[in-house]
C-alpha cells in the first residue's frame, strides 16, 4: 500500500471515530491505561499487547486487569520481536476482505519501538488488495518527567538494527541524524562506530516539560560539543508538521550525496516522525540499537492530552489527487 499523508489531527477526534480495530500495549507503566482511562473509545476490536516477560512488575498486573475489563483480547509479544502482531494483521486484514476502509487506532505510548515500526512495515509492504484505504491514528500520551534511569555498564552492539527495511549497502558516504534522548547510554565512543562523514542532532525543545531538554543538553554533552552549531537542531515535540518540516528538510539535502541513516533515542513522536519519512523516501534509514535494557521496564505517569498522528494508506492513490 502507498503511504498517501501523515498529520497531526486535534485529541477529540479519537472520540467522534468509529474505529474497527484499537490497538494498545499492556506493560510496566501507570500510563498504559491512560487513553481509556480518558476517553470512551468506539471499537469493534481491542487488543492489548502485552510484554511477555516480568508479568508481575510495576503496574503490569493492574494494567492486564483494566484492559480485561473493557473487552481487550490480548496477544503476548517479546519487546524486540513482532512475529505475532504480524499473524493478528494477516488474520485482521483477511477478516476485512471486500471493506472500502479500515481505521486503527493504536497507543503506541508504552511500546517498543520494534511493535509499532512493525505496524508501517507490515502496510508499507503489503500488497493486500482487500482493502482499498487504512487509516491509522497514533496516539501519544506523555509522561510527568522523571529523571533518567542509569543503565550501567552495557555493552551495545556495533550494528544497528533497521526498523523499516534492512540496512543497505552504502554506495555514499554516511550522513547519521540522531534523535537524542535523555538518558546516558549514547556515547561519542559508540556513534563513531558507524563511520559516518556528517553526524546532525536533533533535540526537543519546546519539550513537554522544560526538565527535559535541560537533561537532555546535560547528558549529551559530549556528543553536541562536537558538532558545529547549525548541526544542531531544535524541534517542537508536540507539533509534528513543525517536526517532519525540519526533518524532512534536512534529509532532502543531505540525500542528493550521502546514504542518510536516522538514529531515534528519543521520545516516541520523533521516532514515528522518522518512520513515517523514510516511508516516503526508500533509500531513508531508520535504525534502533538496543538500549540495554527493556523499554518501559519502569514507570512512568501521563500527563497531559495525547499528541495524535491520523496516517492514510491506500491502493488507490490517484482517488487522493
Amino acid at each position: 500500500m502507498e503511504l498517501i499523508f501523515a498529520h497531526q489531527v486535534g485529541f477529540d477526534q479519537l472520540r467522534d471515530n468509529q474505529f474497527d480495530y484499537f490497538i494498545a500495549a499492556s506493560g510496566y507503566e501507570n500510563r498504559c491505561t491512560y487513553l481509556i482511562d480518558s476517553i470512551p473509545v468506539n471499537a469493534v476490536h481491542k487488543i492489548a499487547i502485552a510484554f511477555n516477560d516480568r508479568k508481575n512488575f510495576l503496574y503490569r498486573n493492574k494494567n492486564d486487569k483494566r484492559f480485561s475489563e473493557e473487552g481487550f483480547v490480548f496477544i503476548e509479544e517479546s519487546a524486540d520481536k513482532n512475529n505475532n502482531i504480524i499473524e493478528f494483521l494477516d488474520n485482521a486484514i483477511n477478516d476485512n476482505k471486500g471493506f472500502k476502509k479500515i481505521k486503527i487506532l493504536i497507543d503506541y505510548s508504552c511500546m517498543s519501538k520494534i511493535w509499532y515500526a512493525g505496524f508501517l512495515k507490515y502496510f508499507i509492504l503489503s500488497e493486500t488488495n482487500t482493502t482499498d484505504d487504512l487509516e491509522i491514528y497514533f496516539s501519544y500520551s506523555s509522561a510527568v518527567f522523571s529523571e533518567p534511569i542509569n543503565p550501567g555498564n552495557k555493552n551495545l552492539p556495533k550494528d544497528p538494527i533497521g526498523l523499516l527495511k534492512a540496512n543497505h549497502i552504502p554506495n555514499k558516504p554516511l550522513a547519521l541524524i540522531i534523535g537524542l534522548g535523555y538518558e546516558k547510554y549514547l556515547t561519542q565512543k559508540l556513534i563513531q562506530k558507524f563511520e559516518y562523514e556528517a553526524v546532525f542532532a536533533f533535540y526537543s525543545d519546546p519539550a513537554f516539560d522544560s526538565r527535559y531538554a535541560d537533561r537532555v543538553l546535560k547528558n549529551n554533552k559530549k556528543i553536541l560539543n562536537m558538532l558545529p552549531r547549525e548541526h544542531i537542531i531544535k524541534y517542537p515535540i508536540g507539533d509534528y508538521k513543525q517536526t517532519d518540516t525540519l526533518l524532512t528538510s534536512l534529509t532532502i539535502s543531505l540525500r542528493l550525496n550521502y546514504q542518510v541513516a536516522i538514529l531515534p533515542i528519543g521520545p516516541k513522536p520523533f521516532t514515528l516522525s522518522s518512520l513515517l519519512l523514510a516511508a516516503r523516501y526508500p533509500d531513508i534509514e531508520v535504525w534502533s540499537i538496543d538500549s540495554g535494557h527493556s523499554p518501559a521496564a519502569y514507570n512512568r505517569n501521563p500527563a497531559g492530552e495525547p499528541v495524535v498522528c491520523k496516517v492514510v494508506f491506500s491502493n488507490d492513490e490517484d482517488s487522493f489527487l
